[in-house]
């Protein structure tokens, strides 16, 4: 099943998207990620993380990985960790 977690840190400090590069580079072999992106906020320091995966069911909580991730990333403002099921793929289970 396809999934997507978000994960996004509103912050003052501007060191974090840096982290968020070296993070991603450590969990690209992880089993069932497909892909990581990172997006910066245009006007301040506030980034994102977007995980995609694809295992036989979404982690409700969110993966082991990104759970660690919003830990790490408490000491530099507010965390929201999300979880989002692509559409195509529920109605899929609904059938």
């Amino acid at each position: 099943m396809k999934w997507m977690e978000f994960i996004k840190v509103q912050t003052v400090q501007s060191n974090v998207a840096a982290e968020l590069a070296n993070f991603i580079a450590e969990c690209r072999n992880c089993h069932g990620l497909l892909e990581t992106k990172i997006f910066d906020h245009v006007t301040v320091d506030d980034c994102s993380i977007c995980l995609h995966w694809n295992t036989n069911q979404p982690e409700s909580q969110g993966s082991a990985i990104g759970l660690s991730l919003c830990n790490t990333f408490k000491k530099y403002g507010l965390v929201d960790h999300s979880i989002w099921v692509e559409r195509s793929e529920k109605e899929e289970e609904k059938s």
